[in-house]
């Protein structure tokens, strides 16, 4: 080292390393350090700055092209706040009411162990949730919190992945019961220290200690998916935990899918004799979807935004057909709402009421570049209306009015949808069909618009003109409420006309019904001839008759007023949702197509200029991995190294000087990542064979 040393000295220490060798080892010691002071901390400055002025940036964007202001933003986030916590608020309690009645019931058959003798069996309760196992987690989840609230209670649940043999069960049952931390807090002790003899850590006296000191009044064990567990396994530790029930009091919980008779089938019958069960019956995951999509999607909040028919029947199919949890679907409902605030600069309009002065310009172009506002100005010159169109496209204050009008109809109009999606409901209800409706569907075909000339409405109003006097009457009770169809004075009608029949019960028939028609025979020429011909009516059931039409004529009048397509309607697309690849995107991602996509054109996600040129054309300017990737397709399953190496020099050095030889070990690195990134992905792997060669492992598109 030189004598005249800089202020920036690296000090240089000589080591004796144990071998006889010298080790350099330095210290660097920067200039201006401040002898020995400690650097002061640099506040960072502009992302404060930038949080505080762009308010939540983070969270939504700006969108009309960057030019829209921070309040929109803001507006849009709040909305979207406000409108998915009335939802939530009510889907919780929904989730939480749903199963209420089973945790009941299993929490007071969990209480009454201690105080039944069950002999030398172990008390079990079978929960048979059929297809919707997903949805025993959050209920297995209640009973554990009320047993703990109740008294000192060990609670385990064991998988098949903890069982694979009759110890590593045993083991886990003691480890999580010996750190079990709520029974260590309830008497602010320490975990058990045995004296003498070392047990194994699959030896249940560890367990009986622990009870004993804890004082535990029982062991809950929950088997989740019972149908997955080895039966063997299952059986052996049934033997292992029925020789112990004189000392631990264990509970046995069963997640049965399948039915009772297929879970003792698996079962040895000597293991079965062991065990003394109950059922308990969960509630179907059908009904319980139908209950959260049908609150979801008709509850009026201050934000209203409804999904449209493509998103709903998307979500509806996605959850029957993967058996997810309600939550996951609650979780795939919020993203939608999310989604709408998120991409939809016009969403603003649901945050506050506006007046002209606070949105932008080029709030009301998007406004006039929307499909719904294209037809209803062509609707307007159809009608020779031309003042109010040309204002629409001139006057921002008048456009803002008319926004304001028709955004509030049409909300109204899907309020009067939804009610009368109800009516068809009960209706559907009331009459006993063959065919399943359930409300999600009913839902999509009404906001789809096909459910005004479909069959189904056709034979459910059919089927109201047939109905005898007493289905009817059920059934305008339970239409009572619906106050938009004004079926009370026909219900007090014939309230009167049935009190007025002195006979034996018999239920009055409409003309239309099928018992006062029959078909006529008639032979005329050796030919024969059938012809419909109606009974004489009494006068009771000709006044049942007009009651009927009645009835009819106020569902058609409804139906007609209600059912319409909102697709139709002027500015649906602020408050409806209906875009279906954002969704498919996140919830059913495609990661291969994805990179394949990237590698293959990657000026698709760069979007820089000199790939989108040389679109499907190899080039310097490209990613490496890229350009490796696009020549690996066009080889066959054995690729020579050495050629590799050659097609991808020449296409990234070009005409380049070979004597340059940073740039040559540039392009080799270059190469050696782009080929370590191929192989990490699983597209290639080395040749056992023929060791310059590379095996191709996929291929584009298979």
């Amino acid at each position: 080292m030189p004598q005249n040393e800089p202020d920036d000295v690296a000090h240089d220490f000589h080591v004796d390393h144990p071998t006889g060798e010298i080790q350099g080892c330095y210290v660097f010691t920067p200039e201006n350090s401040g002898k020995g002071q400690r650097p002061r901390k640099r506040r960072e400055i502009s992302n404060a700055a930038t949080i505080s002025n762009e308010g939540h940036e983070g969270v939504f964007v700006p969108l009309l092209d960057g030019f829209e202001g921070g309040e929109h933003v803001r507006t849009r986030l709040e909305a979207f706040k406000s409108a998915w916590a009335e939802i939530e608020g009510r889907l919780e309690s929904i989730l939480q009411e749903v199963n209420v009645g089973t945790v009941n019931e299993v929490v007071t058959f969990l209480k009454s162990v201690e105080s039944t003798d069950y002999g030398n069996r172990l008390p079990t309760a079978l929960l048979t949730a059929g297809p919707s196992v997903a949805a025993s987690a959050s209920l297995f989840q209640s009973i554990g919190e009320r047993m703990r609230a109740e008294g000192s209670t060990i609670i385990n649940n064991i998988t098949a992945a903890q069982s694979p043999n009759l110890k590593t069960v045993l083991k886990h049952i003691i480890q999580h019961a010996l750190n079990d931390s709520t029974i260590l807090h309830e008497d602010n002790a320490s975990p058990i220290t045995r004296q003498g003899a070392r047990l194994l850590n699959y030896d249940l006296q560890l367990l009986y200690e622990h009870v004993k000191q804890h004082s535990v009044s029982r062991t809950l064990l929950f088997f989740q998916n019972s149908e997955s567990f080895d039966a063997s396994v299952l059986a052996d530790l049934i033997d292992v935990l029925c020789s112990w029930n004189d000392r631990i009091h264990f509970v046995l919980l069963f997640e049965v899918a399948t039915s009772v008779t297929i879970f003792q089938e698996k079962l040895p019958r000597a293991s079965i004799r062991k065990l003394r069960g109950t059922t308990f019956e969960v509630a179907p995951m059908g009904d319980t979807l139908e209950l959260i999509f049908k609150t979801a999607a008709s509850l009026k909040t201050q934000h209203s935004m409804r999904i449209g028919a493509g998103i709903s029947n998307l979500l509806v199919d996605r959850q029957k057909g993967h058996l997810q949890s309600i939550r996951a679907f609650t979780q795939a409902l919020k993203y939608a709402y999310m989604a709408h605030f998120f991409v939809n600069p016009l969403s603003v309009f649901l945050g506050l009421g506006y007046s002209p002065g606070l949105l932008q310009e080029e709030h009301y172009e998007a406004i006039r570049n929307l499909s719904s506002f294209r037809r209803y100005v062509e609707d307007l010159l159809e009608t020779h209306d031309f003042e109010k169109a040309r204002r629409l496209l001139d006057d921002d204050e008048f456009l803002h009015k008319t926004v304001i009008e028709n955004l509030q109809h049409g909300q109204d109009t899907l309020v009067n949808l939804l009610a009368a999606l109800d009516i068809v409901y009960e209706i559907h209800a009331s009459i006993s069909t063959k065919s399943d409706l359930t409300w999600s569907d009913l839902y999509v075909k009404g906001m789809s618009g096909e459910l005004a000339d479909s069959s189904l409405l056709r034979d459910l109003l059919l089927s109201v003109r047939k109905l005898p006097s007493d289905v009817m009457s059920n059934l305008l009770d339970n239409l009572s409420h619906a106050s938009s169809i004004g079926l009370s004075t026909i219900q007090d009608d014939l309230k009167d006309l049935t009190a007025s029949i002195n006979g034996d019960g018999t239920p009055l028939r409409s003309q239309h019904d099928l018992h006062h028609k029959t078909l006529r025979t008639t032979v005329v020429a050796q030919k024969v001839g059938l012809s419909k011909q109606k009974f004489t009516l009494s006068k009771q059931d000709t006044a049942y008759s007009k009651i009927v039409d009645r009835v009819d004529a106020k569902l058609n009048e409804l139906f007609a007023q209600s059912l319409i397509n909102p697709q139709h309607l002027f500015l649906n697309e602020i408050f409806i949702y209906d875009l279906k690849s954002p969704h498919r995107d996140v919830f059913t991602p495609k990661p291969r197509f994805a990179v394949e996509r990237a590698l293959s054109s990657p000026h698709d996600y760069l979007g820089c200029d000199c790939c989108g040129v040389t679109e499907n054309v190899l080039s310097a300017s490209q990613p490496p991995t890229a350009i490796l990737y696009q020549l690996y397709l066009e080889s066959g399953a054995l690729i020579n190294i050495a050629d590799l190496w050659s097609a991808f020099h020449a296409i990234v050095g070009g005409e380049q000087d070979n004597d340059d030889e940073s740039r040559e070990q540039e392009i080799s690195a270059l190469f050696s990542r782009a080929l370590a990134e191929l192989r990490y992905l699983g597209m290639i792997k080395n040749s056992r064979k023929k060791t310059d060669h590379l095996v191709k492992l996929s291929w584009k598109g298979l």
